[in-house]
């Protein structure tokens, strides 16, 4: 009903669960391809997909789609082949609703008809869109590449904005007892958009798979964060693909200054910038971004930086920023 529509009768619903197949994909793995027969709609259930065409003799891709959507209506009501390339992004799993059972329920509900309808012609608008700006379909299997695609936020930055202050990284320094928990300079550019070394809080942590104490938890807004338990044993800094996590002294003795007294004052030293400590005494722990999460107005290097090259970005938001990046 979610999915779908949710005035669906519990005779329609039932009729289309009875028929229903749960499908896994690892990354990579096509749930089906450009030209081929229709089998079915996919309920995206965990993980996320991209969606490409063959334009000009290469695939691009037009759309990424993360948990929570559903593919292939498109062929089922035009009642033609695969007009797509479906992928999973990431490891996915899809509840497959078969298409005779589909079509019937299509064609007694006209609530659902009308929802499917609208979704229809947005996509057909999009796509098309995304096909005459073969460039931001190229940013988005970049970004993919990066890890977007299992992520849940990811910090981005638009190089052509940037002025190289690296307001950003002291500001994470300066809020996080002089640590700071991203790179600016460090991780790949695809054209003008750069994609830093910070965490990007994936919808399946790989930080999670090994933590000992269990200190590596996810609040209700979404942040992965990594508590004070934390007994520095260095196993979610070697599970993350990313280089995000980092260790660090325990509550390093030294003064730490602030941002807006350095900037404006000069008063200490810059933030961020010191030299890690030598006293092998210190313990350390495992660090790494959690979005400010207990700060109020967000990340602070986003709202450090001077010119808004620096964003955070949502899956969803993800498509619209890679259009919007070469447009401006």
């Amino acid at each position: 009903r979610s999915y779908l529509a949710e005035s669906l009768s519990d005779e329609d619903l039932n009729y289309l669960v009875e028929g229903a197949q749960i499908k896994r994909f690892p990354a990579g793995q096509s749930l089906f391809m450009e030209g081929d027969a229709p089998d079915g709609l996919h309920l995206i259930r965990r993980g996320s997909v991209t969606i490409s065409r063959q334009i000009g003799g290469r695939e691009v891709v037009l759309s990424y789609l993360p948990a929570g959507n559903y593919v292939g209506e498109m062929a089922l009501m035009s009642d033609k082949p695969r007009s797509a390339t479906v992928r999973a992004a990431v490891a996915t799993e899809t509840i497959l609703l078969e298409s005779k059972r589909f079509t019937d329920v299509l064609a007694r509900s006209s609530t659902m008809r009308g929802g499917l309808d609208a979704r229809f012609m947005e996509r057909l608008r999009a796509d098309e869109m995304m096909a005459d700006q073969i460039e931001s379909g190229s940013l988005v299997s970049f970004l993919m590449k990066q890890g977007v695609g299992e992520a849940t936020d990811v910090l981005l930055i638009n190089q052509t904005m940037c002025v190289g202050c690296n307001n950003c990284e002291k500001a994470c320094a300066d809020v996080h007892e002089g640590t700071s928990r991203l790179n600016r300079e460090a991780g790949p550019t695809f054209a003008q958009i750069h994609v830093p070394t910070s965490c990007r809080h994936c919808e399946h942590p790989h930080c999670m798979k090994d933590c000992p104490p269990d200190a590596i938890h996810r609040s209700p807004n979404g942040e992965v964060y990594i508590a004070d338990t934390c007994i520095g044993c260095g196993n979610c800094q070697q599970n993350c693909p990313y280089g995000v996590i980092q260790m660090a002294p325990v509550n390093p003795k030294r003064r730490r200054p602030s941002l807006l007294a350095w900037l404006t004052l000069g008063l200490g030293p810059e933030p961020g910038v010191e030299k890690a400590s030598k006293d092998h005494s210190l313990s350390k722990h495992a660090v790494k971004c959690d979005m400010c999460k207990d700060l109020n107005g967000g990340p602070a290097c986003v709202r450090a930086c001077p010119t808004g090259a620096a964003i955070r970005v949502s899956p969803e938001k993800f498509l619209d920023f890679a259009t919007r990046g070469r447009t401006e």
